[in-house]
């Protein structure tokens, strides 16, 4: 996933979901190295930051490069399974699709 181009208020539910999936589902979307992008991105443009979950992400997490420990809502739940399912579906389709090249 390309984070650069991303709105910064768009990256505050990429990070809940991504921490989501690895802290409480065992499963990664993001790379350790997008994680840790997307947490310094966060933290650098704080108070920029106008988002509904916003109060969700704790500052001391960002800056250990960490999503462990935050409380979740349904809609951070089901949306981040839905994102997972779709990641991979998207890979399972770029496979079937090398194979038959």
């Amino acid at each position: 996933m390309e984070l650069n181009n991303i709105s910064i208020n768009r990256l505050v539910p990429i990070y809940l979901m991504s921490s989501y999936l690895y802290y409480e589902l065992d499963k990664s979307v993001l790379t350790d190295s997008q994680f840790d992008y997307l947490c310094k991105k966060i933290l650098d443009n704080w108070d920029n930051i106008n988002h509904m979950h916003k109060h969700l992400i704790d500052k001391d997490n960002l800056k250990a490069g960490s999503g462990y420990g935050l409380e979740y809502t349904n809609l951070i739940k089901g949306a981040s399974i839905n994102w997972y399912d779709t990641e991979i579906k998207k890979g399972i389709d770029k496979y079937v699709n090398e194979e038959k090249s």
